[in-house]
């Protein structure tokens, strides 16, 4: 299992997640605003147990992903300094379905999407916001989102994004803060720290999803968690 996870997370967070699996550690990238430097979803776009990466994606990081047989698709956008320059590759694909603000998605995810559907959403950061727990089932902290995603016919969870750390910045999102590894939900500190903590955990086990939390605090957003087997 080779993992990406932001530098920057919580000492008692990396030691949990190098249990898990090899952890390749982000280190923030030059160009690219503090707040998000290092965060994975980024730079990639996680799609199954492949993945497009930026033309300036952390070298070290795609050539270790290529050597363990992971499938690297090379992006044709830049990572650059602020917005639309960094939302690029910020989508979830699912098997059936790739989400995203299509305006600015990068060429080469559009042509992976295949015979997915296209959910076309107003928030560009959509990977920050969006957690696929299942083809059906989600967890998301931006209200146009789930919109789309009900019109799906989708289960979906809203979580406020308030009560969520992002340094640098007035807070984070729910899907920086996750991430799907051997059908767990790895999370980024305890939803026992929000105030919908009971709700989460409840639409979770609906869903039959168990939960790794990495440490007993407040949920922290370092760019979603991306696994790779």
């Amino acid at each position: 299992m080779l993992i990406i996870a932001d530098s920057r997370a919580p000492r008692a967070a990396k030691k949990k997640l190098e249990s898990a699996g090899e952890v390749l550690w982000l280190e923030p990238q030059p160009r690219v605003y503090p707040a998000i430097a290092a965060h994975p979803d980024i730079f990639f776009c996680q799609i199954g147990n492949a993945a497009v990466a930026a033309p300036n994606a952390p070298q070290e990081i795609t050539e270790k992903l290529t050597r363990h047989g992971v499938p690297i698709f090379e992006g044709k956008s830049k990572i650059g300094a602020k917005h639309p320059e960094t939302v690029f590759y910020n989508a979830v694909f699912t098997d059936a379905f790739f989400i995203h603000n299509t305006r600015w998605s990068d060429a080469r995810l559009l042509a992976l999407v295949g015979k997915r559907t296209i959910i076309h959403t107003p928030q560009a950061y959509t990977r920050c916001n969006l957690t696929a727990l299942s083809e059906t089932a989600f967890l998301t902290s931006d209200r146009s989102i789930e919109k789309a995603l009900l019109q799906q016919r989708k289960e979906v969870f809203f979580v406020e994004p308030k009560e969520i750390l992002l340094p640098g910045v007035n807070h984070g999102f729910i899907g920086g803060c996750c991430g799907m590894i051997d059908g767990k939900l790895v999370v980024f500190g305890s939803f026992d720290f929000h105030s919908q903590g009971q709700g989460i955990r409840k639409f979770l086990e609906k869903q039959e999803i168990e939960i790794l939390e990495l440490y007993e605090g407040t949920l922290w957003d370092g760019g979603g968690i991306l696994g790779f087997f």
